[in-house]
């Protein structure tokens, strides 16, 4: 790996003149049907920009108390975000769909946070490398657009070569 990254076509990437970036977001964007693609070189990074868009300030993130957003990114959510967080209790690192539904608060109360996103971890790391079943990971996701949340997953992984 470190050969590849010493002979890599290098450049300005806030200029737009990294080849290797451009190449990368080009095929991300096309592999998605999206407009455009933006590399983050970190899981931490891309899970707080991923927040900062899903939320307003105020809003209050659902995840599972051993997610990685909340125990390993120093309070980011808060800081970046400014929101709060319901931490469940799941399974290793796993949350269910119930628990999920339970845990929305009610949008007519003016004295609760706003729900607004899901954060999911796979493979939760504090969990020893948990692993949701994609039918759970389906449960949550139509409870998200069932109740208008948005969902994120931590830990989505593209393998590539190219």
């Amino acid at each position: 790996m470190l050969e590849a990254i010493s002979k890599a076509a290098v450049g300005d990437d806030v200029f737009g003149e990294d080849p290797t970036v451009n190449k990368l977001e080009a095929i991300i964007s096309e592999m998605f049907g999206m407009e455009a693609a933006v590399f983050c070189p970190s899981g931490t990074m891309t899970n707080q920009i991923a927040i900062k868009c899903h939320t307003q300030p105020g809003d209050e993130v659902i995840c599972d108390e051993l997610s990685h957003i909340y125990q390993y990114e120093g309070g980011g959510i808060a800081f970046n975000s400014g929101c709060s967080v319901r931490l469940l209790q799941g399974n290793r690192g796993r949350i269910t769909a119930q628990q999920v539904e339970e845990s929305i608060n009610n949008r007519n109360d003016p004295h609760k946070a706003n729900s607004s996103l899901v954060s999911l971890e796979n493979t939760a790391n504090r969990g020893g490398g948990s692993c949701y079943e994609f039918t759970d990971i389906q449960q949550i996701a139509n409870i998200c657009s069932n109740n208008n949340l948005k969902f994120h997953l931590d830990g989505a992984r593209l393998l590539m070569h190219w």
